[in-house]
């Protein structure tokens, strides 16, 4: 591992650097080219007479996919658009926008300009769970499938062998954080996997492992501020959190007991290796304090206030145990896990006693404000 090409050159989490290894491997490794449309873009690549990759083509307006093949056939040619991504959320309509006609126009005319075009698309992942905003147009594959070309590749001298070898060797090593068993030790294995954010990847299955009480849902975030990584979580139900502010004209108007979002938050700080859980009750969309204050009619803020001070006053009343209050403008409570030495059995435990009380005492607070 330590002479892996990507670690060497601190790259690993750069999604275009390796888009341009695989665009190298592509041109380069025939035994590579022909396994990437095979068993990536799902073509068969006896039916091409040539192929060749591209990166950071720009489409115009657009933007600028990250790589883009063209395989050219007696019909014409595929144009093949590839969105990478590795520890990145999708920008604003990123992949719509890539397969709108205006871009594949534009590519068709820088790439294959006396070629009829018939355009494919492929959304190349990290983690198992990201899809595209693009919906099913596009074909969703994981880096994870990339290891079984380079398992049987039979060469290793070739620098296009090298590259994608390395490569998936740190993506093996990521995924290995998707397996959870139950005496992992969690700190452990919250540990980042060679700057590809596996700790996030565990942090993600060792949650959804946990047998949620009481019709509770989880999704997941990630987030960045001030060179801090947290993982995070959002675990509600429907009831807590029943509609959203509307806008009338210029006006918002909130509904203090409709519009509101009230769930737990598991929260990890991974510089600091500190897990939370969280109680949030906010505004529902979250908006900050400041907004709420320049947004929200003084009356509509004066009832919202007052009702989310009877629901606190509520759950104190009850003294749960492992639960210190702490208000802010989201948070109301914490509990706090020491997950050193940890097993994961002992974890899930842990926030299954945490959750199962008080999920009730919210349900029971909840109805009597009503």
């Amino acid at each position: 591992m330590d002479d892996n090409i990507f670690l060497v050159l601190g790259v690993q989490s750069r999604e275009d650097c390796v888009s341009n290894a695989i665009a190298y491997a592509f041109n380069n490794s025939e035994y590579f080219r022909r396994g990437f449309l095979r068993y990536i873009c799902e073509k068969d690549p006896s039916v091409y007479t040539n192929c060749h990759a591209h990166t950071r083509v720009s489409t115009g307006a657009s933007g600028i996919p990250d790589v883009v093949l063209v395989c050219e056939c007696q019909e014409g040619a595929d144009l093949i658009v590839i969105e990478n991504k590795l520890k990145a959320e999708e920008g604003e309509d990123q992949t719509k926008k890539y397969a709108s006609p205006e871009s594949i126009q534009n590519l068709g005319r820088r790439l294959a300009p006396a070629r009829k075009i018939q355009p494919y698309f492929v959304f190349l992942t990290l983690f198992p769970d990201q899809t595209p905003a693009a919906g099913d147009i596009y074909l969703v594959k994981r880096h994870y499938e990339l290891v079984t070309l380079a398992e049987h590749s039979e060469s290793r001298a070739s620098l296009a062998d090298k590259l994608i070898s390395d490569w998936c060797m740190l993506v093996s090593k990521f995924w290995e954080k998707n397996d959870v068993g139950l005496d992992d030790i969690v700190s452990a294995k919250l540990e980042d996997a060679k700057g590809l954010e596996g700790g996030y990847l565990y942090f993600r299955s060792a949650l959804s492992k946990i047998d949620l009480p009481q019709d509770l849902k989880i999704e997941f975030y990630r987030d960045s501020r001030q060179g801090r990584r947290y993982y995070g979580a959002i675990i509600s139900k429907a009831a807590w959190h029943p509609s959203e502010m509307i806008k009338e004209g210029d006006t918002w108007k909130l509904d203090s007991r409709q519009n509101i979002h009230v769930h737990f938050e598991p929260h990890y700080d991974a510089l600091n290796k500190i897990f939370a859980l969280r109680i949030d009750y906010e505004v529902n969309p979250y908006r900050p304090k400041k907004w709420f204050e320049s947004n929200i009619s003084r009356p509509e803020q004066i009832k919202y206030l007052d009702r989310r001070r009877s629901f606190i006053d509520k759950l104190k009343s009850r003294n749960v145990s492992g639960w210190i209050f702490s208000e802010s403008w989201n948070q109301i409570a914490k509990a706090k896990l020491n997950i050193n030495g940890l097993t994961f059995d002992a974890f899930q435990n842990s926030i299954r006693r945490l959750l199962i009380k008080m999920t009730g005492e919210i349900d029971t607070a909840l109805l009597e404000l009503n």
